[in-house]
């Protein structure tokens, strides 16, 4: 038997009513494994960064800040 015959032999057991969790959950896998093969900028564009809104702008403030905090 091929491993895809052995997994519907074995989805063949399960009782209708959890065919849906089955299926919700070869849909999370499948998802899963697809998005995994998206590229680095997809990958990059889910990177959440925590910081001040203004830190671009007011850079030079707060770089002097930390330089005076130093010594």
């Amino acid at each position: 038997m091929t491993v895809k015959e052995l997994i519907q032999a074995e989805i063949d057991k399960i009782p209708e009513e959890e065919l849906n969790n089955l299926y919700q959950w070869i849909k999370e896998f499948t998802d899963k494994k697809n998005s995994t093969k998206k590229g680095i900028l997809s990958q990059l564009k889910q990177i959440k960064i925590q910081g001040l809104t203004d830190f671009s702008v007011n850079f030079d403030k707060y770089s002097y800040q930390q330089e005076s905090n130093n010594k």
